[in-house]
């Protein structure tokens, strides 16, 4: 049995993932009369967070109210979309098997404790950690590891992305995947499941 599960958010627990892109794009368009998609690739729209999109559109850093302008509004996108209804089962599980979750994701901490308390699931959670400065999941899961005194192998890591299977990999954390087209070509090497109820198999 595992001791710590690390899941992910955007399209993992909720399927946030194309509701938050177009509120960014959105946003960009009436605030600034510009197609984002016209400057950069998706590529590279997907490895910028929405602060440094919206410093390259106008130019100039970022101020304090321009980054609570923005949260707002992808905040209440993702608020609306989707949530995965077996996540309840899931922590039930976890709950009776004392496995702790640790929710990891790449939204600004700020606006993911914000969405997490609005949608009335923070007591779910052993922490939360979001995303500031210049932490990522591959330095964010090796922490986990050191603090929580724990073998790689006593983790199950869970994502919908490439970046989730590489942060785990590099950190020998056994993976799952959500089931998602940037993963398909895993298919053979890491379980997929299209819901959060999926993955209790791989906590045993």
């Amino acid at each position: 049995m595992k001791k710590i599960l690390i899941l992910d958010f955007d399209g993992t627990i909720i399927d946030s993932n194309f509701a938050k892109k177009s509120a960014i794009k959105n946003f960009i368009r009436e605030k600034y009369n510009i197609e984002i998609s016209r400057i950069i690739d998706n590529y590279k729209f997907q490895s910028l967070t929405r602060y440094e999109l919206i410093s390259l559109v106008k130019n100039s850093p970022i101020l304090d109210f321009e980054k609570s302008e923005i949260d707002t509004v992808v905040n209440k996108s993702v608020i609306e979309s989707n949530f995965d209804q077996y996540f309840f089962d899931l922590f039930k599980f976890c709950t009776k098997n004392k496995i702790k979750i640790i929710l990891v994701s790449n939204t600004p901490e700020k606006s993911l404790k914000e969405i997490i308390n609005k949608l009335k699931i923070i007591d779910c959670f052993y922490k939360l950690i979001g995303k500031k400065d210049n932490n990522d999941k591959k330095k964010i899961f090796s922490e986990i590891i050191k603090t929580e005194l724990v073998k790689p192998s006593e983790i199950l890591s869970v994502g919908d992305s490439i970046d989730d299977y590489f942060a785990s990999k590099v950190n020998k954390i056994p993976f799952h995947g959500i089931h998602n087209y940037s993963l398909l070509n895993l298919a053979k090497n890491i379980p997929l499941s299209s819901t959060l109820r999926g993955i209790i198999k791989s906590l045993k």
